[in-house]
């Protein structure tokens, strides 16, 4: 009877999706059977999201669960406690991949007005911004402007506790969740990794610690993920608290992450150690500084073929929506800010009446701001991912590149006009052509 139910409620997903249904109405093939007792959708997931390959790994299934079905290996949800399952069908409603966000969630956020959108979001206003601390500009990635936020929560009692990635002493590349609870717990876990690791992981732990209020740091499928716990249309306790406790939402531009076998290459390739990759920034370029002190470039292009395949289920490059956008955007020593919601905005000015932040206008820098309405846009205009091929049909045609696995996409097209192209062929070197000499 179990299977059957999550066999209907798959038929009914389908169906909508064949049908060409708006993809706002999509959640209803599951959230009709919420008021009859729900289903067992763990399976349901399961056989839509993660056995096809399509998880992005944002761990949103995994923290609302009420009852700790899900483990997390490999970049994804395992459901070693299956049985454990009490069918409130939580976990497909916070999945990203799944459905959009609900039409609603622009209320339900408090979007600061009046509200822009130049290609990036929705957004009161930017800015180019640094912090005036020396002590967190020399720790942070780019300008600092997350760990300020941080810091200056925490002393202030704005925050409780912060959402954060660290680094493996050992492979300084690749991160853990954490949750930090005082500034200097905060300044440890600056600058950015660019392996996947979903800080959301530690939202159990805040909410079991009771750590609010909270603010949360995550790359747009984690901050897709949190609002879809936060907003649930099915009110739960999980929910509920998640709603109630996080009180800021720090959203990282990503295109993509790339794997571990990417960040061997790399230490390969500089001839050291994992552990003496020290940071990565990345500026059209690798920048990359060694823990002697060195500092190397490599070429984006050899390090992109290691980008997660996963990535490619991801619309959103300028985190649309959360509370505060941050990126370093190819610019040096200042992060692009964007401003989105009420929440937002408290942040910022309590950061700017504190004089911890000086900034610049975007007119200053107009290139950063049109690379970022290109980005955004690029991830934007792909089809919605359940719409898109699963892992193993882009595997088939040799294709698992999510950077450029829909170039050539162009708005307007349905997605049964579209056709997936291969990797490009490997450019010819050039060679000079032989002079032909004189007989005479």
């Amino acid at each position: 009877m179990t299977q059957d139910l999550t066999k209907q409620v798959q038929d009914r997903y389908h169906r909508l999706l064949d049908e060409g249904a708006d993809p706002n109405e999509w959640a209803y093939a599951w959230r009709s059977e919420y008021n009859r007792g729900g289903f067992k959708a763990v399976d349901f997931l399961m056989e839509e999201v993660v056995n096809p390959g399509k998880c992005i790994g944002c761990a949103a299934c995994l923290t609302i669960c009420p009852v700790d079905v899900f483990d997390y290996e490999n970049e994804k949800p395992v459901d070693v406690r299956n049985s454990a399952c009490v069918y409130c069908e939580l976990c497909v409603d916070a999945c990203p991949v799944l459905r959009p966000t609900d039409q609603d969630l622009a209320q339900q956020i408090e979007l600061r007005q009046p509200v822009m959108d130049d290609g990036f979001g929705p957004y009161a206003y930017g800015v180019l911004a640094r912090t005036t601390k020396d002590y967190i500009l020399e720790a942070g990635q780019d300008g600092g402007i997350c760990s300020a936020l941080g810091v200056h929560g925490m002393q202030t009692g704005q925050l409780k506790g912060m959402v954060v990635g660290n680094e493996d002493p050992d492979n300084p590349q690749m991160g853990y969740a954490h949750l930090a609870t005082t500034p200097e717990e905060v300044i440890a876990s600056a600058r950015s990794r660019y392996s996947y690791q979903p800080n959301t992981l530690v939202l159990v732990e805040a909410m079991k610690r009771g750590i609010a209020p909270l603010a949360v740091v995550g790359v747009p499928c984690q901050v897709d993920g949190v609002r879809q716990q936060q907003f649930s249309s099915i009110r739960l306790d999980v929910a509920e608290w998640y709603r109630q406790n996080i009180g800021l939402v720090i959203g990282l531009f990503c295109s993509e992450a790339f794997t571990e076998k990417g960040m061997d290459w790399l230490a390969d390739d500089l001839g050291v150690s994992k552990r003496d990759v020290s940071n990565i920034n990345i500026k059209g370029r690798l920048e990359i500084k060694l823990r002697d002190g060195r500092e190397e470039t490599r070429s984006l292009k050899a390090f992109g073929k290691y980008a997660r395949p996963a990535c490619l289920y991801c619309m959103d490059y300028a985190a649309d929506n959360a509370d505060i956008g941050l990126g370093g955007i190819g610019l040096n020593g200042w992060t692009f800010t964007v401003i989105r919601t009420e929440a937002g905005h408290r942040a910022w000015q309590a950061l700017l009446e504190a004089g911890w932040v000086e900034t610049k206008e975007l007119s200053e820098l107009p290139k950063a701001k049109e690379l970022l309405s290109r980005l955004s846009r690029y991830k934007r205009t792909r089809p919605l991912p359940a719409l898109m091929p699963t892992h193993l049909e882009r595997e088939l045609i040799g294709n698992l590149d999510p950077k450029h696995y829909y170039r050539g996409w162009e708005d307007g097209h349905s997605v049964k006009d579209w056709r997936p192209l291969p990797p490009p062929p490997p450019k010819k070197k050039k060679t000079a052509a032989k002079k032909q000499g004189n007989d005479s």
